[in-house]
C-alpha cells in the first residue's frame, strides 16, 4: 500500500490505496498558503507528520508519495519544475526521496514548466492518472475546471504542454465582490445550469470581450428579468469563451476530456460537440481517483527505474 499527499493552496489531503481502491482518507485546512503566511513549514509539517502517523497506525505503509504545492517553495519539500515536454517515465526517474522529520522518506513528485510558459504542480499527477484510469491512447488535450482552468496538451510520449488562466478564481471574486453578487448566486450552490443563458454569455465574450459580457449580466437581471441561476450562467459562459478559443486552436482531431464540478463541465462539452469537437467528461469517480493512480503509477515506474523488474501491463500498487 502506497500513502498520497496531495497538498493544494488551502488544504493536505492523505489517502492510502492498496491498488484497487482508497482504503483511508483524511484531510486537514492546512496547505501552501499557509507557509507564505507563517514565513515558515512548521505547521504544514505538523499536519503531514499526523496524518502519516494516524495512517501507519491502521495501515503497512510501503511508500509516501506527494505531489501538488507541497513541492513548491512554501510547501514541504520545494522541488524545481521539470521543463516540458515530459514522459511517465521520465517523471518517474526524477521523483526526488527526501526524509522529512518526523514523517520518514517521502517521494515528491516535480511539477512541470512548459514551453508555453507556463506552470502546473499536481495536474500532471492528475493527467497521468487519468490517461490509467480511462484507457486513453494518442493525443488527448486535458481541461481541468478549478480555481485555475488549465488546458494540458498530453500524447503516449507524454505531457506536452498547458495553458492557465484565473477563470475559478475571477467567477468567486465576481459573484462574490463585486456588483454583480445581487445579479448571481454562489456558483458552488447552482445545481443546473440554463444552456441557453450560458451560451450568450460565451456569444457576448466573443462579441465584447470578458469585462463587457460581465457587466451584462447585471443588464439581464435589470432589464431582462433573469434569475440568479440565469445570471449565473450567462456569467459562466462569458468565462468559458477563453477555453473554447484554446480547445478552437489545437484542433477538431484532438480529443479533449474535462473534469470538474458539472456545472462547468455539461454545458462546455454539449458546446464542443456541437461545434464537432470530439469531447468526453471524466466521472466525478475517475476525477477523484487521478492523482492517486497517478501516484501509483508513478511509484512503480520509479521502482522499476530502481531495477526491480515490473510486468509491462503492472497495476499500480
Amino acid at each position: 500500500m502506497i500513502a498520497f499527499l496531495d497538498g493544494g493552496t488551502t488544504q493536505t489531503r492523505l489517502r492510502i490505496w492498496d491498488g484497487q481502491a482508497v482504503r483511508f482518507e483524511s484531510a486537514v485546512p492546512i496547505g501552501a498558503r499557509t507557509g507564505a503566511i507563517e514565513g515558515t513549514g512548521q505547521a504544514l509539517r505538523e499536519a503531514v507528520q499526523k496524518l502519516i502517523a494516524t495512517a501507519r497506525q491502521v495501515y503497512p505503509v510501503e511508500a509516501v508519495v506527494a505531489c501538488g504545492m507541497l513541492t513548491s517553495p512554501t510547501g514541504l519539500c520545494e522541488v524545481p519544475h521539470l521543463l516540458g515536454p515530459v514522459s511517465a517515465e521520465r517523471l518517474a526517474r526524477s521523483l526526488v526521496a527526501r526524509e522529512i522529520e518526523g514523517c520518514g522518506l517521502i517521494l515528491f513528485i516535480p511539477g512541470i514548466r512548459t514551453q508555453d510558459m507556463d506552470v502546473m504542480r499536481g495536474e500532471e499527477t492528475e493527467v497521468t492518472g487519468l490517461r490509467q484510469l480511462l484507457g486513453l491512447r494518442g493525443p488527448v488535450n486535458f481541461l481541468h475546471f478549478g480555481s485555475h482552468d488549465k488546458l494540458i496538451q498530453t500524447g503516449d510520449e507524454g505531457i506536452q504542454g498547458s495553458l492557465t488562466n484565473l477563470n475559478g478564481e475571477l467567477l468567486e471574486a465576481m459573484t462574490g465582490a463585486t456588483i454583480l453578487k445581487s445579479s448571481t448566486q454562489n456558483p458552488a450552490e447552482l445545481l443546473d445550469v440554463d444552456h441557453a443563458w450560458w451560451r450568450q454569455g460565451l456569444d457576448a465574450a466573443r462579441q465584447h470581450g470578458l469585462s463587457r459580457a460581465a457587466f451584462l449580466v447585471r443588464i439581464g437581471g435589470l432589464l431582462r428579468g433573469a434569475t440568479l441561476g440565469q445570471g449565473t450562467s450567462w456569467l459562466l459562459g462569458a468565462l468559458a469563451e477563453g477555453n473554447w478559443r484554446w480547445i478552437e486552436q489545437a484542433g477538431a482531431e484532438r480529443l479533449t476530456v474535462l473534469y470538474g464540478r458539472s456545472t462547468v463541465t455539461q454545458p462546455f462539452a454539449a458546446y464542443l460537440a456541437e461545434q464537432g469537437f470530439p469531447v468526453q467528461i471524466a466521472s466525478e469517480t475517475d476525477s477523484a481517483l487521478a492523482a492517486v493512480v497517478g501516484a501509483a503509477y508513478l511509484h512503480s515506474l520509479w521502482r522499476g527505474a530502481a531495477g526491480q523488474r515490473l510486468p509491462s501491463n503492472s497495476v499500480p500498487s
